[in-house]
């Protein structure tokens, strides 16, 4: 049950924004190519924020682990890492985002554009997140099998190490594969509203309606991850996302 619920919901992940984009260009009566130009370049200011948002946080969590930068107390752990990966997500994603409507596209600035480019960068990270998924099941499935493993030729510490990820990735709840298309459905719609609040922050010529979604953004993604593995702690599931 487990696999079919990874390949369902990666199917879903994958195909979710292409649904939603077909009925969006519908309703907003764009051509193909119109919406298409709409939707590439939201999926592209996503690429372009992660390509330094996501090498940033690699090298603070190095530094936290080697000491070079103090860690906080294990009792705050959880709370400093919500609040932390929030606000680098708010800061570059919405700072992607304010860049696209300001300097890139700056004929674009009506409503419809707005949703379709929200739609595009929210749809560009479930098709992602959908092809990882399905990924990591087939590598997974390879690695089930004790002689897989053994065949790798790994350190004999490190070997212990993936066989315990391995372990972990069978033992999760059937269901929890499904968590994360219900996540996309809700992220979607979270970059969608954001868009929306970046693209009139400009048109009126009003930042606070910038610096409102840069804080909207932060917040949920800390409580995302502050209360997810409160939520599934009884569970035992791994569940990753871009934040």
């Amino acid at each position: 049950m487990l696999i079919t619920n990874t390949i369902l919901s990666a199917i879903g992940m994958i195909l979710l924004p292409l649904v939603l984009g077909y009925f969006a260009a519908r309703k907003f009566k764009l051509t193909f190519n119109g919406f298409r130009k709409l939707f590439m370049a939201g999926a592209l200011t996503f690429i372009a924020s992660q390509v330094l948002h996501l090498p940033l946080v690699y090298g603070l969590t190095a530094m936290f682990k080697n000491g070079a930068l103090p860690s906080p107390p294990a009792s705050w752990a959880l709370i400093f890492n919500a609040m932390l990966l929030g606000l680098l997500a708010g800061i570059f994603e919405e700072t992607a985002r304010y860049v696209l409507f300001k300097y890139i596209m700056k004929s674009s600035h009506e409503w419809k554009d707005s949703i379709s480019i929200g739609l595009g960068h929210g749809g560009i990270e479930a098709i992602l997140l959908g092809i990882i998924s399905i990924t990591t099941l087939f590598q997974m499935i390879a690695m089930k099998d004790a002689s897989a493993l053994s065949a790798l030729g790994l350190p004999a510490e490190q070997l212990e190490i993936v066989k315990t990820q391995v372990a972990t990735y069978w033992a999760q709840s059937s269901i929890t594969p499904l968590f994360g298309l219900f996540e996309r459905i809700s992220a979607i719609s979270l970059h969608i509203g954001l868009s929306v609040l970046v693209m009139y922050s400009i048109v009126s010529g009003q930042r606070k309606w910038f610096w409102f979604a840069l804080l909207y953004h932060a917040v949920v993604d800390a409580l995302a991850v502050y209360l997810y593995p409160k939520i599934t702690a009884g569970t035992n599931v791994m569940l990753g996302t871009f934040g």
